[in-house]
């Protein structure tokens, strides 16, 4: 037997055997560390067409900040008292109000609008029947 003791003495030593939790637990951390960065990956390509769409946004609103400016710049062009005048004397033959055509309230509740109205009402059925 001491030469068996001998011989057992001699050969190297096996290493312990790891747990199965150990096992377990290093394959979860395994399986866990390749999700992550699974999702990582994905998350930032998510991001990157994010911020690409952003910038395309920010252009656009820059394009319309614009537009409404040259739009601004025509309304009030457009708007211009004094071309209107022009235009409604060249146009249509209007002028200036005279001083005798504005009424007073008084003048204005004396004034037979109602009878002017139903006298041409009438004239222009007699003109069609």
């Amino acid at each position: 037997m001491t030469i068996v003791a001998d011989v057992k003495s001699s050969l190297p030593q096996a290493a312990p055997k790891r747990s199965s939790f150990l096992r377990h637990t290093t394959a979860l951390f395994l399986i866990l560390a390749g999700g992550l960065s699974m999702v990582l990956f994905s998350v930032k390509y998510q991001v990157h067409d994010l911020e690409a769409e952003h910038k395309r946004l920010v252009l656009e609103l820059d394009d319309e900040r614009r537009s409404l400016h040259v739009l601004r710049a025509e309304w009030a062009n457009l708007n211009d008292p004094m071309r209107i005048k022009a235009l409604a004397e060249q146009y249509l033959g209007m002028q200036p109000m005279t001083p005798d055509q504005v009424l007073s309230i008084g003048d204005a509740k004396n004034w037979p609008v109602r009878t002017k109205m139903t006298s041409k009402i009438d004239e222009v059925i007699h003109e069609t029947q």
